[in-house]
C-alpha cells in the first residue's frame, strides 16, 4: 500500500469515526432531532432534505451510543463529518464566519485523528506501553466532537507537537526579568533546588553565563511554539530590552499530552512533567496558563496533601494518588497584562507549572494507564477495558466494582467530607493496575483551575494559603456535584457501560446498578455527611444536562474576558441513572 492510499484511507476511516461521533453527541445535546425508523434504527430529516440513517440504541442520561459503519446520508455511507454540518447548519445555528472556523476545526480535527489512525496499536499493546507513550494514541475528547482542532497549529507545527505524531522535542528556556515573573513552590522546594533537579548544574550554569546577572531573572522553560508565535511577537519590545532573554534549550527531550501543553520528561523519567502555556485553541478555551491559578498550585497542592495526609480512608485504604503541582512560574506582560479588558487569552501568554509525574509514583508490579484510555479501541475492535478485565482473571463484575470502588469512594469522601471537588474527567484519573490487570488505586492531576470548594464553611479551609483561598471557586453543593455528573457519570461511565455490554456481555443495567451500591455504601458508612449528601442530590431523578458541544459551537466563550465565566452550556435535563433503574433496560 503506497503512503498516499494508506493516508486517504485513515482520512477517511477518521471522518467516518468522527461522524458517527457527531451524530451520537450532538443528538445527545438536542442539536440533532433523530426519529424511530424500525427497531435500533434512526432517521434525521434535516431543514435541507438530505436525510441522514444510522443504527443506535439508548443509554444512561438518554445518549446516543451509535453502532460504527451503520450511518448513511441519502443511502451511501458516511466518511466526511463536514458534509454533515453543512447539512445541518440550520439545525446547529452556524452562518458566515462561524460556520467557516468550524469547518477549519473539524478538517484539523480529522487530519489529527488518521494521523493517530496510521499507527495506530492494538488495546492490548497499549495497555503495555508507557503511560506517557499511549497518551499519544488516544482518541481525544469523549464528548467534544471537535477534539483537536488545535487552532493555531500549522502542518509543520503538528508534525513536530501533536501528540500523534510521536517526536520528541527539547524545551527553549528563557530568563525574565524579575520585576515581570514570580515564582512559587511547595515548602519542601526552592527555586535553586528545582532548577538543579530539572537542569543539573552544567546545563543551569550555562544558562546563567548568558546574563550579566542571573539573580535578577527567573528561568522557565516555554513551549517552542510559544516562543516563536507568542513571545517572539507579543514580547519583543521586552526581547529587545533583555528584560527576556533565550538562555538557550534543554538537553532533556519532551513529549506532549493530548492537551498539548502538558510535556512529560522522555530523557529522565524521574524528572517532572512540566506545563507550559500554548495559546493554541483547543476544547473550548486557548491552552494558556492563567496567573492567579499557575501561582496558587503549590499552595493548593500543599493544601490538599495536608487534608490527605490527615484522613486514613484517602492515605490508607484507598492510596488515592495526588500528582502535585509543586512549582509555578508566571508573566505578566507589561503591556497586555495591565488592561482588565482585554480576552482572557492575551493575561495568560507566559507561564510554567511543575508536576510531579505518575512513573515516579508506581510500585514494582504497578503500571498506569488513564482512564481516557480505557474506552480505546484499536483496529482489531478490541477495548484497553476488556483487555485488562479479562487479564487479570477476575469475573468482569467484580472487577468493575472493584473500579468503581476505589474511583468513586474517595472522590465522594473528598467532596462531602472535606469540601472538595475535582475534574476529574479521563484525562486527569489515572489507573494504577497489578501487571495483569487488577485495578489497585487511582491517582488524579490538574489542581491549578481544576479544584474547586463549596460555598460554605468548610473545618480545613481555614488551612488554605492565602492565594489558593483568593483563586478557587466557591459553589453550592449540587452544582460542585457536577464534577461527578459531567466528568465521571456522563462523561466515562456511560461509554464503558456500552463497551463492557458488547465485549464482556455485561448488560448496562449492572455497570449503574454497581454505581448505585458504591454511592449508597458511602452514604450508609458516613452518615456524618447526609446532610451534605442530599445538598448534592445524587439521587434525583434527574440532572441538568450539561452540553460541551452546544458551547463549542456557538463559539461566543473564546474571547470572553473570564475564562470561567459561565464555561459550560446547561441546557435541558436527563434522567439520572442513579435515581433507579432504566424499565427499558438502558441502565
Amino acid at each position: 500500500m503506497t503512503a498516499a492510499v494508506r493516508d486517504a484511507a485513515a482520512w477517511r476511516g477518521a471522518g467516518a469515526l468522527v461522524t458517527h461521533k457527531m451524530l451520537g453527541e450532538l443528538s445527545y445535546e438536542g442539536l440533532l432531532r433523530p426519529e424511530p425508523d424500525g427497531p435500533g434504527c434512526w432517521r434525521l430529516a434535516l431543514v435541507g432534505g438530505t436525510v441522514y440513517r444510522f443504527e443506535a440504541r439508548r443509554g444512561a442520561f438518554e445518549s446516543w451510543a451509535v453502532r460504527p459503519g451503520t450511518a448513511t446520508r441519502d443511502g451511501k455511507p458516511v466518511e466526511d463529518p463536514r458534509t454533515l454540518v453543512v447539512d445541518a447548519r440550520t439545525e446547529l445555528g452556524l452562518t458566515g464566519l462561524r460556520l467557516a472556523d468550524v469547518l477549519a476545526e473539524l478538517t484539523a480535527t480529522v487530519t489529527n485523528e488518521a494521523a493517530r489512525l496510521t499507527d495506530a496499536p492494538t488495546a492490548v499493546e497499549l495497555a503495555d506501553m508507557d503511560y506517557d507513550e499511549a497518551d499519544g494514541h488516544l482518541t481525544g475528547h469523549p464528548r467534544l466532537v471537535l477534539n483537536k482542532g488545535r487552532v493555531g497549529f500549522s502542518m509543520h507545527d503538528r508534525a513536530k507537537y501533536a501528540p500523534e505524531s510521536g517526536a520528541g522535542f527539547a524545551l527553549p528556556w528563557i530568563a525574565v526579568l524579575r520585576a515581570h515573573a514570580t515564582f512559587r513552590c511547595v515548602s519542601t522546594l526552592t527555586e535553586e533546588k528545582l532548577l538543579m533537579g530539572e537542569l543539573g548544574a552544567n546545563k543551569l550554569a550555562s544558562f546563567r553565563a548568558k546574563l550579566s546577572d542571573p539573580r535578577d531573572y527567573v528561568f522557565m522553560p516555554v513551549h517552542p511554539w510559544q516562543l516563536d508565535e507568542i513571545v517572539g511577537t507579543l514580547y519583543a519590545r521586552e526581547l529587545a530590552t533583555g528584560e527576556i532573554v533565550h538562555v538557550g534549550e534543554s538537553t532533556d527531550r519532551y513529549r506532549p499530552h493530548q492537551t498539548i501543553r502538558t510535556l512529560a520528561n522522555a530523557s529522565h523519567p524521574s524528572r517532572l512533567d512540566v506545563k507550559t502555556a500554548v495559546s493554541v485553541r483547543n476544547t473550548l478555551v486557548y491552552r494558556g496558563l492563567a496567573s492567579a491559578a499557575t501561582l496558587a498550585a503549590p499552595e493548593v497542592t500543599t493544601w490538599l496533601r495536608t487534608v490527605h495526609e490527615t484522613d486514613e480512608l484517602l492515605r490508607d485504604r484507598y492510596r488515592f494518588d495526588l500528582l502535585g503541582e509543586i512549582a509555578s512560574v508566571s508573566v505578566r506582560h507589561p503591556l497586555f497584562g495591565v488592561i482588565e479588558e482585554l480576552p482572557y487569552r492575551f493575561h495568560e501568554t507566559l507561564g510554567a507549572l511543575w508536576r510531579e509525574p505518575i512513573r515516579t509514583r508506581l510500585a514494582d508490579g504497578e503500571r498506569a494507564i488513564s482512564f481516557a484510555a480505557l474506552p480505546y479501541r484499536g483496529p482489531d475492535g478490541g477495548s484497553v477495558v476488556a483487555h485488562l478485565v479479562t487479564g487479570s482473571g477476575m469475573p468482569v463484575e467484580d472487577w468493575l466494582a472493584r473500579l468503581l470502588d476505589i474511583t468513586l469512594t474517595p472522590l465522594l469522601h473528598w467532596l462531602l467530607e472535606h469540601g472538595v471537588g475535582f475534574c476529574p474527567h479521563g484525562q486527569n484519573l489515572i489507573l494504577v493496575t497489578s501487571r495483569e490487570g487488577r485495578p489497585k488505586h487511582v491517582a488524579i492531576k490538574d489542581f491549578a483551575q481544576g479544584v474547586d470548594l463549596l460555598d460554605e464553611p468548610m473545618s480545613g479551609y481555614d488551612r488554605l494559603g492565602p492565594s489558593a483561598r483568593a483563586d478557587m471557586l466557591r459553589w453550592p453543593a449540587h452544582l460542585l456535584a457536577q464534577s461527578l455528573f459531567s466528568s465521571v457519570f456522563a462523561g466515562q461511565l456511560r461509554f464503558l457501560a456500552e463497551i463492557l455490554d458488547e465485549e464482556l456481555g455485561l448488560p448496562r443495567p449492572r455497570l449503574w446498578a454497581l454505581v448505585r451500591d458504591t454511592v449508597t455504601a458511602y452514604r450508609d458508612t458516613h452518615p456524618e455527611t447526609a446532610t451534605r449528601f442530599d445538598a448534592c442530590r445524587l439521587f434525583a431523578p434527574d440532572v441538568e444536562r450539561v452540553c460541551l458541544n452546544r458551547e463549542h459551537l456557538a463559539g461566543q466563550g473564546f474571547d470572553k474576558i473570564e475564562r470561567d465565566d459561565e464555561f459550560d452550556v446547561r441546557f435541558g435535563r436527563a434522567i439520572n441513572p442513579l435515581a433507579g433503574p432504566d424499565p427499558e433496560g438502558a441502565w
